[in-house]
């Protein structure tokens, strides 16, 4: 088994993906050749990205909730940029004794920092260590907390219980920006949740004030450390992308860990890596004036460095997006490679499609173990149109690393 990180130890120095031509960070390559069809002098609608982002196709998003928007509140959500301290507090109940040693509950999650690390091109790292290396009995039964779906209330119940418990046994709580609290495998919490603080009502604890949390019930189990991958992105204001009734996938597909933990291409979407400030203003390719168009050589977002996304705007909080994936890295598994386009719409709330991915009728049919957005990657030759907003996408060509995709705004 690894061994646990001694405390106050770094994260690892990972090994980063890159593509053929290797880049050092953040040396970017940009191919995107800007073609008017007919010049319109139209301002550029405002930016509203927290992140940096001058970009004309940068989204605003709605609320104060997680969203797709670009305008991510820093003080509600954590920024995901830099080494991130993660304390790790082990709870046991009354009813449900600690099983097994802590140690492996750890060896499940920890591996999430490496995912995360390359998922982000090098630019965020999870340093986790346990704040008290041992199970901390809690002070109620496990099913008073709210097992699968906690109300907020309930839930602010079990953070704040297992936070004071470590801090009773002699956790420093101030040492850390976010707390994994890992409860036993035979408790009746059974599902895993992120929390956010509320300035109005905030967690103190001996002088800290508690502002994020992921509690992990025992289908951590089921899904593995790509759970941790989940909740951790919702800390930094990322959204649900799976449906929270029906066909769960029926909008991304497998194609992002926001949608399908268990997805054959979990890497997060180019959109998100954005969002996040993972992905810069140079590696975005924007159409936002009319009867326009822009060609963009797309790299792979497994992989560090190149042009990510071309971006066609088509309103307030729409647009449509087109980025390159292939079988390699955080997504060796995907059923198929090519450019993935999707629709995204920061009014849609979580957990009902703020990113859709667009089929493609071509596709081959899905093998055993794929769906068919799963098969949804657009190859050379084929266009996509949308009548209703007059955006097409054409790929050009593509090789091993790269697609170049042409879009056009009518």
């Amino acid at each position: 088994m690894p061994r646990l990180p001694a405390e106050g130890r770094g994260i690892p120095r990972f090994r980063l993906p890159r593509t053929r031509r290797p880049l050092p960070l953040p040396v970017l390559w940009v191919l995107a050749v800007l073609l008017a069809l007919t010049a319109t002098a139209v301002p550029a609608p405002p930016a509203h990205a927290v992140n940096g982002s001058t970009s004309p196709c940068a989204l605003q998003g709605q609320g104060t909730t997680v969203n797709e928007g670009q305008n991510t509140d820093y003080t509600q959500f954590l920024d995901p940029l830099g080494v991130k301290n993660v304390g790790i507090v082990y709870v046991d109940f009354p009813d449900a004794a600690g099983a097994g040693d802590v140690a492996d509950y750890y060896n499940l999650l920890s591996p999430a920092a490496d995912w995360v690390w390359n998922a982000s091109y090098g630019k965020t790292g999870l340093s986790m260590r346990p704040v008290v290396n041992r199970w901390l009995r809690m002070p109620s039964a496990s099913n008073a907390y709210g097992t699968s779906s906690p109300t907020y209330q309930q839930h602010t119940r079990y953070v704040t219980d297992a936070l004071r418990t470590a801090a009773e046994a002699g956790a420093d709580l101030a040492r850390y920006d976010l707390f994994y609290i890992v409860s036993t495998a035979h408790s009746r919490v059974t599902g895993s949740h992120t929390w956010y603080w509320t300035p109005t009502q905030p967690i103190v604890i001996k002088g800290t004030t508690i502002h994020w949390a992921v509690t992990f019930g025992t289908d951590m189990w089921h899904w593995g450390y790509k759970v941790a991958a989940h909740e951790t992105a919702h800390v930094f204001g990322a959204p649900d992308l799976y449906a929270f009734s029906g066909d769960l996938h029926r909008y991304a597909g497998g194609w992002d860990v926001m949608g399908h933990i268990a997805g054959a291409a979990p890497q997060y979407f180019g959109w998100l890596s954005w969002k996040f400030g993972w992905t810069g203003d140079d590696q975005t390719v924007c159409v936002w004036q009319n009867r326009t168009q822009n060609t963009a050589d797309l790299n792979g977002v497994e992989y560090v460095g190149g042009t990510k996304l071309l971006v066609v705007r088509t309103g307030a909080n729409t647009a449509y997006v087109a980025e390159a994936r292939r079988k390699v890295h955080n997504d060796s598994g995907a059923c198929s490679s090519g450019v993935v386009i999707y629709k995204v719409d920061t009014s849609v709330p979580n957990g009902q499609g703020p990113i859709r991915v667009v089929s493609n009728p071509d596709a081959a049919a899905p093998p055993a173990g794929c769906g068919t957005l799963d098969m949804a990657t657009w190859q050379p030759g084929q266009t996509f149109y949308d009548r209703a907003t007059n955006v097409q996408f054409t790929v050009r060509s593509a090789d091993a690393h790269n697609s170049v995709v042409n879009a056009v705004k009518w």
